[in-house]
């Protein structure tokens, strides 16, 4: 496994990150599951065999945690989103500052593909926060 590509899935463990992060692990990419609580994320070590798929500890907020988490990655998938608004975590905070800040630190680290995933219908002019 050491020489297979290296993913960094920012919210790996949501709901359709972790059929991302299975798929990766499936096509014998190495995983790293960028997640805020990486305790409860556990669930996502055996998509792979052992040592392929590991959560580790990320805050879309800050630009050391994910440069941190895309050190090495040949290729990024951000996948994070809220549904609700709570504490720190704003919409503008994570889907809007936290993509632009993974697509910022992945460019300055050259990182090869970045797919970005997007909720349905995202408007700017819509009633909704969300």
């Amino acid at each position: 496994m050491s020489n297979a590509k290296l993913v960094t899935i920012y919210g790996g463990s949501g709901f359709i990150g972790r059929y991302i992060a299975r798929q990766m692990a499936k096509e014998g990419w190495r995983v790293r599951v960028a997640v805020r609580r990486p305790n409860e994320a556990i669930f996502v070590r055996p998509y792979g065999v052992v040592g392929q798929v590991e959560p580790i500890l990320c805050n879309v907020r800050d630009d050391a945690s994910v440069a941190a988490a895309m050190e090495g990655a040949d290729a990024v998938v951000n996948c994070v989103g809220i549904l609700s608004e709570l504490g720190k975590n704003k919409f503008d905070a994570v889907q809007h500052e936290g993509a632009e800040r993974i697509a910022r630190l992945a460019a300055a680290e050259s990182v090869k593909n970045l797919v970005h995933v997007s909720a349905i219908g995202a408007d700017a002019d819509a009633e909704s926060d969300y």
